[in-house]
This record gives structure tokens, C-alpha cells and sequence, in this order.
């Protein structure tokens, strides 16, 4: 016997044993699942969105390195509201919050017209360098107006402390490093504090715990919504509690040993991985389809081990191809995107193991009597009948519709484009949205870039033409309509200088000596630290970002590339990092590394096919139902501006792997009874007899599992969700349409190649 017939057998030899020994493989499962336990009990959950981050690599450790030297990068914006141009209570309002938070836990600095200090200085050496408000609010209107032009000239004050306009102002709290532990208290102070005034607050930090505590609450939500939709399905069509138990709690089983495996190996539930629960539980029980379709009313004896050994190979099938789908996925260099694509496929197998043993195991002991609706019928008589008579008539033009359709949507992948916007997965009226396009609007981005500038050795920052080409790529960036806000210790040395010579246009010092002295000066401020390291020897220029999506953010770090490549001095580097810039990078890995992973998907799955049918037309022909949906759906997002993101670039390799299985399920059956000897519309007829009706189940079982997800807060997560049982209906509609025209086409098996397939002795 050749390794492939042993192989196409395994899964009826799975089916069997399960059938002679049913209360053994039970009581195996049972003492798994206890096992599993242990594991689950420990499992945790960490959905923040800090867990897409790629902390590999060196751009991570660069970072964090960048960190060290001039403290953290996470910034939560307090903006405070009025309606006329500095009013006193607003000040009075941000100097209360200033001294609230400067020293809370958490909180590093606080920056605010009550703690930044504005640079004015005068030819005759005179030197101020407080906050405008370090001594209160003037109560004189005069002495408010001669604020309003002190803070209204600065340089680095107007879009970051104040706006255009003066009449909201806003109070940064600079997080500490590695403070996530202190966020919660910290907004839930700042919401207290605020109460339900015009005030406004946003940052990183909001986005992260907002995305965490909806995650979890949506893994608690789908997870049951999911069983009782696929349970409901599932009594619908065949009229017994039984057929719900079996299904769901074979599917369970195969989840339940995923997570406790997770827990075991101490990987946590994250943001990516959230969704596994539902998807494993939904093609448990669509793999469970087949074999309550086939075992219906075959009683406990030999007509029931026939009837679920002729489904074993395609449901073993069907795991196998969808395990690849999700492996394809773990080809991203990302810890929780390779567990998406580990533990999914791991998943997929305990699933579909759990299908062949513990399913066919209750089959023997609970019989399942023949409930089996109208429709059942139908589609095992006249509906089969029509669709045949159907194909046959019209497979022409069936064919020449699905390849318009591909045509029309070709012109969407053209279209299509990588973006991730943690700010779009909200939507427009959520009042996290909200704050932060009013901030956005009023001030300038709250998505903090950082470019920072290293010297070569021996070199420094205090070099003229290092601080020239410093400013100069500020003012470039800040021309940018994606960038708010570009400031760099430059601005603050125009200050002096331009103060002390008298000179209005604020030139740069053009002397080492001046610039170094202006820097002693400058040294007893604490915001300096963040422009400058103490021996001057690196730079930093802080970016606020109008536009948070990925793309946006990866072309501000070309722009940088491309500008200090023609402008800057030699020796000298300018290098982009940032909590904003590593989710772009991360975002643009993950989106890349799954249209690589895509096109392994294709090729692994492929090649299975080959092996099991050796029959290289029969293999081709049933992957051009599923790859045509795909690439219609891609065309389609190109069309409608829906970016391939952090949720919907998986769509490819997902529907893939899954949906292939309903069209091996028809392809092992046209292969099984071509062998037999018949005729190309007999062998697909008696395929669809067989096969349709669970083939329509099974696709409407996968793609309301998919569809549950679309009730997510999330854009992204309802995306992934929507769009995915959009292919599964596409798959379904190809798998009735398209895969049998194309079948029909076939030649004899095994034709040109002298090789016969092996199912037919696997049968």
C-alpha cells in the first residue's frame, strides 16, 4: 500500500475505532479536557493594542534606547474649552490641574502654560524663562492681553498649550515609561476631574484601555452568541437536541484543549487572538454537519461506519487545508499574529480530530434519528436534479459570468491599499473619536513621532550646521498637511538668540560657542531633556501627527529618509521612532507578511490537493472556486476604499483554508465515483445528491459565525467579520455555480499522466 493510499485512509480508520470503542474515545476526550483545565485556569487575558507591536526587532530596540535618553513618548491631552479668548477661568482651571497631576503616579511632567516656560530675552541681557502662569492668572485684563502676545509668539506654546485662537488650552501629562499600570487610575481621575464641562480628553493610553476593555467584553459576548446562533442552525435542520449537543461539544472539546495549551505555555488571549474561540466553534460544528447529514436515521450498526467513512476524508481534508490557512498566517514576524496563525491551526486539528472521533463515538451511543426537514429532501432529490440540469444548460455562460465578474474586480485590486487607523476602529459618533478630532481640530495631532539626530564620535549638536539641518527638517516636516506640530531644541535657541541680538526674523546662532552657552542656559528646564541629551551628542525632533494611520506615519519616516539624505551634514543620522511610528511599522509587516503568506496558503494548498487526488485537473479545478471569491472580495474593498488592515488582511488566508472545504467535500465525491467508472454528469450529480444540502449548511454555519462578529464596536473586528462571510457566500454561490461547470470539463482521471487516483481503493 503507497504512503497516499494509507494516508487518504487514516481518517475512515479514526471513524471506525471511535464507532468499535465509543465510550473509551469519550472517556479519552473527558480526561484531555481535564487536562486542559489547568491550562485554561491559567490563560490570561491582554487585548491592549500594544500586543501588535513587533519587540523583536532592532527598530524595537532602538525605541526604546531613544526612551532612555529622552524619556517617554506617551502623552494624554487635557483641552479645556471657552468662549472667549483667554478666559480667566480656564486658566485658572489649567493651573488647578497642572499642580494636580505634577508628581501623580505615572505622570512624568506636566506641560502647560503653568509649567513650559516661554524664552524671552532682550539685548541688554535681560533673561526670562518661567510659565506664564508659574505665579497665577493676572487678574488685570491688560496684563492678560500682554500674556496672550507672549504666549501667541512663542514658538513652540501655540497648537501644543494653546490655540490659534486662544480659546482652548490644553494640559499634557507625559507618562513615565512603562507606566501602563498607572493608566486606568489616571484617566479615572482626569474623567473626575473633568466631569461633563467642554473639555476633552484623548492620547495613546485612551485608545489602548479602550480597546482592551471592549476586546474583553466582546470575547465574553461572541463566544455564547456564537453557540446559540450555530446551536439554532442546527436544530433548524435536523429536528433533534442531539444533533445540537454533538456538534457543538466536539467543537468545544477541540477549543477548550487550544486554550488550555495557550495557558499552559503561558500565551495570553490578545487582541488578534480574541476571535479564535468563536471562529473554532463555528467550523467544529460545520465540520460536524457532514457527518449528521450522512448518519440521520443510519441507526448505531454497519450502514452508520459507511455512511460517516464516506465523509471522514473530506472533513480530514477540510482541517488540513484550513490548518494551512492559519499557518500561512504565523509567516508574520509578530508574536501575536504567529500565535493567531499557531494556536488557530493547532486549533483547527483538535477541531477536526475531535469531528472524527468524539462526534462519530456520540453518533454510536445516541443514534440520531432521521428529523431531517423538507428542504433536506429537496436538496438531496429535485434540488440536485435543477442545479445539474442548470449547470449542463447554461455552463457557458456561467462560466463567462464568473470571469466578468473577476474582470470588473480586477480593477478594485489595483485599488486596494495597506492602512491601519487605530482611531477608525471607532466609530464617528464614540465619544473616544470624538475628543480626539476635536484636539486634532483646535490644536495639532496627538500622535506623538519622534526623528532623533545622533552625532558621529566626538561630534555634536551644538555644531551649527548639525542644528541648521535640525531645524531646517522641522520646518520641512511641519509643511507636511499629516504633520500638526514639529519643534526641536532649535526653536527654543531661535528665542534666545533672536532676543538678545534684537533681531525680530530669529535667526539660529552661528557659533558653536553662542550655541553651547544658549544650551547652559537652557539646562535648569526640565523640557529641554526631551530635545537634547546632557552632552549634546544626540537630538530629538518632536513630531504631533495630524494623521494616525499607518501609511501616513511610514511616509512622514520616507519623508525624513528622503529630506536628511540631501540636507544633512555628514556623519550625522536622523532616524524615526515612536509608540505611533513602531504601530505603523508593525501594521505594514503585518499586512505584507500576509499577502506573502497568501500566496503559501495557495501553493501548500495546492499541492495537498495533488497528493490526495493525483490528478492534476481535479486539484486546479478546486481552487479556482475559492480564489476567485477571494480576489472578487479584494477587488471589491479596492473599490469601496476599505484598506487591507489589521483585521482584514487575514481575510485571504482564513476564507481560503475554510472555505475549500465544502469544494473538497464535492471534489472527493466526483473523484470517488469517476473512479467507480461513470460519466462526468452522473459522478456529479450523485456528488450533489450526497453533498448539497451540507454543503449549504455548512457555508451558512461558517459564514454566520463570521457574521456574529460584525455586531463588534470595532471597524476593524466587524470588517473581518462581515467581509469574511461575504466570501463564504461567494464560496457557496461558486461552489454551486462555478465548481460544477468546471467539472464537467474534466477529462478522464488520471488522463495524460498514466496515473490513476487513489481514491478509489481509499473508497
Amino acid at each position: 500500500m503507497s504512503r497516499l493510499e494509507l494516508r487518504s485512509r487514516l481518517p475512515r480508520r479514526a471513524v471506525a475505532a471511535a464507532l468499535a470503542h465509543p465510550r473509551a474515545v469519550l472517556m479519552l476526550w473527558l480526561v484531555l479536557a481535564l487536562a486542559a483545565s489547568a491550562g485554561v485556569a491559567r490563560l490570561e487575558i491582554e487585548t491592549s493594542t500594544e500586543s501588535v507591536l513587533d519587540r523583536r526587532g532592532e527598530p524595537w530596540q532602538f525605541y526604546q534606547s531613544a526612551q532612555e535618553r529622552f524619556g517617554g513618548d506617551e502623552i494624554l491631552t487635557l483641552l479645556l474649552e471657552s468662549e472667549r479668548s483667554f478666559d480667566p477661568d480656564t486658566l485658572a482651571r489649567v493651573v488647578e490641574l497642572s499642580q494636580r497631576y505634577a508628581g501623580f503616579p505615572g505622570v512624568w511632567r506636566v506641560d502647560s502654560l503653568a509649567t513650559v516656560p516661554l524664552v524671552d530675552a532682550a539685548p541688554d541681557g535681560d533673561l526670562r524663562l518661567e510659565a506664564p502662569l508659574q505665579d497665577g492668572v493676572p487678574e488685570e485684563p491688560n496684563e492678560r492681553s500682554r500674556l496672550a502676545a507672549r504666549v501667541l509668539a512663542d514658538r513652540i506654546a501655540p497648537r501644543t498649550l494653546i490655540s490659534e485662537d486662544g480659546r482652548a488650552l490644553a494640559v499634557n501629562l507625559v507618562l513615565d515609561r512603562d507606566a501602563q499600570g498607572a493608566y486606568q487610575p489616571i484617566l479615572d481621575d482626569v474623567r473626575e476631574q473633568l466631569g461633563d464641562g467642554r473639555a476633552w480628553l484623548s492620547g495613546v493610553p485612551v485608545f489602548r484601555l479602550a480597546t482592551d476593555a471592549r476586546t474583553r467584553s466582546e470575547l465574553a459576548l461572541f463566544v455564547p452568541i456564537t453557540a446559540v446562533a450555530v446551536g439554532f442552525l442546527l436544530y433548524l435542520l435536523f429536528g433533534s437536541l442531539g444533533a445540537v449537543v454533538i456538534p457543538l461539544a466536539a467543537s468545544g472539546l477541540g477549543t477548550w484543549l487550544v486554550l488550555g495549551v495557550m495557558g499552559a505555555l503561558g500565551t495570553p488571549l490578545t487582541i488578534s487572538t480574541v476571535v479564535l474561540p468563536s471562529i473554532l466553534l463555528a467550523l467544529g460544528c460545520a465540520y460536524a454537519m457532514h457527518l449528521l447529514a450522512a448518519a440521520a436515521g443510519k441507526g448505531a450498526g454497519d450502514e452508520l461506519r459507511d455512511a460517516l467513512g464516506e465523509v471522514a476524508l473530506p472533513v480530514a481534508l477540510s482541517g488540513l487545508t484550513t490548518a494551512v490557512g492559519f499557518v500561512a498566517v504565523s509567516l508574520v514576524p509578530i508574536d501575536t499574529i504567529r500565535d493567531v496563525g499557531g494556536f488557530g491551526a493547532l486549533g483547527v486539528l483538535f477541531v477536526a480530530t475531535a469531528t472524527l472521533t468524539a462526534a462519530p463515538a456520540a453518533l454510536r451511543l445516541w443514534p440520531l434519528s432521521d428529523r431531517r426537514s423538507a428542504l433536506h429532501a429537496w436538496f438531496h432529490g429535485p434540488g440536485a436534479e435543477r442545479l445539474m440540469e442548470g449547470v449542463v444548460r447554461w455552463r457557458r455562460p456561467l462560466l463567462g459570468g464568473w470571469l466578468l465578474a473577476l474582470a470588473g474586480m480586477s480593477f478594485g485590486i489595483a485599488r486596494l491599499h495597506v492602512e491601519t487607523d487605530v482611531v477608525l476602529w471607532f466609530a464617528r459618533s464614540d465619544p473616544i473619536r470624538v475628543a480626539y478630532d476635536v484636539i486634532r481640530e483646535r490644536m495639532s495631532g496627538i500622535s506623538p513621532m519622534n526623528v532623533v539626530v545622533e552625532a558621529p564620535d566626538g561630534g555634536s549638536l551644538s555644531n551649527p550646521d548639525a542644528l541648521r539641518a535640525l531645524d531646517g527638517l522641522a520646518q520641512h516636516l511641519e509643511s507636511l498637511d499629516s504633520v500638526g506640530r514639529a519643534f526641536s531644541i532649535a526653536d527654543p535657541l531661535r528665542q534666545l538668540h533672536g532676543g538678545f541680538t534684537g533681531d525680530a526674523s530669529r535667526p539660529l546662532p552661528r557659533s558653536p560657542q553662542e550655541i553651547q552657552q544658549y544650551l547652559l542656559l537652557l539646562e535648569s528646564k526640565a523640557y529641554t531633556f526631551d530635545l537634547i541629551t546632557s552632552d549634546h551628542s544626540a537630538a530629538n525632533l518632536r513630531l504631533r501627527v495630524n494623521d494616525n494611520g499607518s501609511q501616513a506615519l511610514l511616509n512622514v519616516a520616507a519623508e525624513v529618509d528622503a529630506w536628511w539624505a540631501r540636507n544633512g551634514p555628514a556623519g550625522y543620522d536622523a532616524r524615526t521612532t515612536g509608540i505611533m511610528y513602531e504601530f505603523a511599522r508593525a501594521q505594514d509587516a503585518i499586512a505584507w507578511g500576509e499577502i506573502r503568506g497568501l500566496a503559501f496558503a495557495l501553493a501548500v494548498i495546492a499541492a495537498i490537493l495533488l497528493a490526495i487526488f493525483r490528478w492534476l485537473p481535479l486539484a486546479a479545478v478546486a481552487l479556482v472556486p475559492n480564489a476567485v471569491p477571494v480576489a472578487m472580495t479584494f477587488g471589491a474593498m479596492g473599490l469601496l476604499a476599505i484598506p487591507l488592515d489589521a483585521g482584514t488582511v487575514v481575510l485571504g488566508n482564513l476564507a481560503l483554508g475554510i472555505a475549500v472545504d465544502d469544494t473538497i467535500h464535492v471534489a472527493v465525491g466526483f473523484a470517488l465515483r469517476r473512479d467507480a467508472g461513470m460519466g462526468p454528469r452522473e459522478a456529479l450529480l450523485g456528488t450533489y445528491r450526497r453533498a448539497l444540502g451540507p454543503v449549504v449548511y455548512t457555508s451558512i454555519a461558517v459564514a454566520l459565525g463570521f457574521a456574529i462578529l460584525g455586531l463588534s464596536g470595532f471597524t476593524v473586528t466587524r470588517h473581518l467579520g462581515l467581509l469574511t462571510a461575504a466570501i463564504m457566500a461567494l464560496c457557496l454561490a461558486a461552489n454551486l455555480l462555478l465548481l460544477p461547470a468546471l467539472l464537467l470539463r474534466l477529462g478522464s482521471p488520471g488522463a495524460g499522466s498514466g496515473s490513476k487516483s487513489p481514491l478509489k481503493s481509499a473508497g
